[in-house]
């Protein structure tokens, strides 16, 4: 774990000690280009600052969780809508299947599972894709379903999929910009735990990726 967290820290801090190097050398005002380079590479760092954070709170069972009525219909419309956006008009997003349903938890937090899992359907669908949402209740859980038709999972890797720093390189690339750590999912995955519930993953080659996040219908507890 080490070892990977040094691995990520490594290329941002490069990046900043060489721009940093080149301006003292040069030995004149810092360009608009050499500025915006450095804000780019700290604010990746902050992130990923953040992302362990949250991680290590989630994975120890500290992460502190507001306990009060979600309407997650209105979540999903909300990702969805965010989604469109992201999509910039290159990803075909649908509501095919939407219930009315209330849970007990952290909102934010919840909307934060639902964000990254529709965020990793838009870049891993090619152009004119499509990615699917769904959500309903069976007994006493509420299901919220994303399904793209992107290039899938090798299956060797998909026993990882929500370790961290796990990424897939074969059909699945990093990210369309770039950014990504491997942490998404892993977080995803323990914020998920943290509020009893669980989250699926099935995945054809060449065929698409389906993620399914089960959540506790318990309002007794808010």
């Amino acid at each position: 774990f080490l070892a990977d967290v040094g691995h990520e820290l490594r290329t941002p801090l490069t990046v900043i000690r060489g721009n940093l190097d080149l301006m003292q050398k040069m030995g004149s005002e810092p360009d608009p280009e050499s500025i915006a380079i450095l804000q780019d590479e700290v604010d990746r760092l902050s992130r990923l600052v953040g992302d362990l954070l949250l991680l290590a709170q989630a994975e120890s069972g500290k992460l502190p969780l507001e306990q009060k009525r979600v309407d997650l219909d209105t979540v999903v419309l909300e990702v969805f809508q965010q989604g469109q956006i992201l999509s910039e008009g290159n990803t075909n997003i649908q509501l095919i299947d939407f219930d009315q349903v209330q849970v007990c938890g952290d909102r934010d937090r919840i909307k934060q599972v639902f964000l990254n899992l529709i965020t990793n359907a838009i870049k891993y669908t090619p152009n004119d894709g499509e990615v699917k949402l769904s959500l309903g209740q069976r007994d006493d859980w509420a299901y919220f379903l994303v399904q793209d038709n992107g290039p899938g999972i090798p299956k060797e890797d998909q026993p990882h999929i929500f370790e961290r720093f796990f990424r897939t390189e074969k059909s699945r690339s990093r990210s369309k910009d770039g950014k990504g750590f491997g942490l998404g999912l892993s977080i995803a995955y323990w914020i998920v735990r943290n509020h009893e519930g669980r989250i699926e993953m099935s995945s054809i080659e060449k065929q698409g990726t389906t993620f399914c996040v089960w959540l506790p219908v318990k309002l007794e507890d808010c």
